[in-house]
């Protein structure tokens, strides 16, 4: 029996339909994957459980990449079996396309699903993709849908997939005195989001996953001081993780789930300086000792970490070694660059950038190889990057208009997408490992 594995989160509200994520593509691939896909038989079976059907969900993932030119109208045949599917209709057809999706979905007798699936490459006259699914609830037929768009990503693009994945961030509603503040988890899509957290007149910040996805780790306030907590997304328990006089900020959990960069002004004032915390006895090991140092991140190896300084004048990306203690300035161009993310290859830092004074922030990467670096994003202001787990894609918080929304973009700048939300802003998005 296959068992489709759904992401459970326990303690959650259910935000209201008026909330959901609504996707708009602005910029896409220049050579999209052309696929078309077959509505899977018993729609009215989907319907029960999953308003999309599971080639709608599909449809909407392979769209959401950027990558793809996706096919539902006029089909040429619908066959629902790789014995009823005729290649040679599909390569004469007007619709141009170099694979087909097909599938079926069948109730078992037991209250649950039977799912099959192929993806027909035209080419190579032969499927380049089949799975079987047994025993599928209703409840998870969702996360079968997106499962097997990243069957299908991966198959075709030879990239990881991330449709299973998950993001969170901040939503604010209300307003000064009346400020509700809530931390939400939702689909990779941004369909689904479920409140994990919300709480009034106290900030949120700064969400950042572990390396196992099973807590999240943000900034609020106890007793009107700042704290560094982290949440079980399972459970919804929170615990307290460093809550030292004057400034706690910018959580980043180590790649081995052990320690926890952070920075901390420990009553000293504004500034604040880079410390790892070693989670198992709370011992703090301390890496930077003058000017405001903020905004840690990890790079995979966890023997450095990459962060943004105004020791040289202005905010600007460093390097330290966290063996030797070593620093070395990154970057040079624009008035100030910070709030840097390291790519899962080690190989990129995705930061929020501004040229000249008075100009847009937007998002640039540095490569660590080259010293090459690039703008991706057209944003006036655009915030808080958090990169995809296969790096192909960034999450971040575009503020062009009154509220915050969430955007995406490739590593590359190529693909550009909007997701904005119909209610309150967004802020501090932050994507899930896989």
């Amino acid at each position: 029996m296959y068992r489709v594995v759904i992401f459970i989160i326990a303690l959650l509200w259910a935000i209201g339909a008026h909330a959901i994520l609504t996707i708009h593509i602005t910029q896409g691939a220049d050579k999209p994957f052309p696929i078309a896909i077959v509505p899977f038989s018993q729609p009215t079976v989907e319907a029960k459980h999953l308003s999309q059907g599971i080639t709608g969900v599909v449809a909407n993932d392979l769209k959401l990449s950027g990558r793809f030119r996706v096919v539902e109208q006029s089909l040429v045949q619908q066959p629902h079996s790789i014995k009823a599917f005729n290649a040679s209709l599909w390569r004469h057809s007007p619709l141009h396309v170099d694979y087909v999706l097909l599938g079926k979905i069948t109730p078992d007798g037991n209250g649950q699903y039977n799912v099959t699936v192929s993806l027909m490459n035209l080419f190579a006259d032969r499927p380049v993709l089949g799975q079987a699914f047994s025993h599928v609830p209703g409840s998870q037929l969702n996360a079968l849908a997106h499962h097997i768009s990243d069957l299908v990503y991966s198959t075709i693009t030879g990239v990881k997939e991330i449709f299973s994945t998950h993001l969170a961030y901040v939503s604010v509603t209300g307003h000064s005195g009346n400020t509700l503040y809530r931390l939400v988890v939702a689909n990779a899509d941004g369909n689904n989001p479920q409140i994990l957290l919300q709480q009034r007149n106290l900030p949120i910040a700064s969400p950042q996953w572990s390396a196992d996805g099973k807590q999240i780790a943000y900034v609020s306030y106890h007793n009107n001081r700042m704290g560094i907590f982290s949440v079980n997304v399972a459970t919804g328990q929170r615990k307290l993780i460093a809550y030292f006089p004057g400034i706690n900020s910018a959580p980043a959990w180590s790649p081995d789930g052990t320690k926890m960069a952070m920075a901390l002004s420990k009553g000293g004032g504004a500034n604040t300086n880079i410390y790892v915390m070693n989670l198992s006895n709370k011992q703090l090991t301390r890496y930077t000792t003058f000017g405001n140092n903020t905004s840690p991140s990890w790079t995979p190896d966890g023997q450095s970490l990459i962060f943004n300084s105004n020791r040289g004048g202005s905010p600007q990306l460093y390097q330290i070694n966290l063996q030797s203690h070593e620093v070395h300035r990154l970057t040079y161009q624009g008035v100030q660059n910070f709030d840097p993310v390291v790519t899962p290859d080690g190989q990129v830092v995705v930061y929020m950038h501004q040229a000249q004074a008075g100009g847009p922030i937007q998002l640039s990467t540095y490569n660590l190889a080259t010293g090459n670096s690039q703008v991706i994003t057209q944003g006036r202001l655009d915030k808080s990057p958090s990169v995809s787990p296969n790096g192909q894609m960034v999450i971040y918080a575009n503020y062009d208009h009154n509220n915050g929304v969430l955007a995406e973009v490739s590593i590359d700048g190529k693909i550009q997408l909007t997701l904005p939300s119909t209610q309150g802003s967004v802020q501090s998005p932050a994507w899930s490992p896989f």
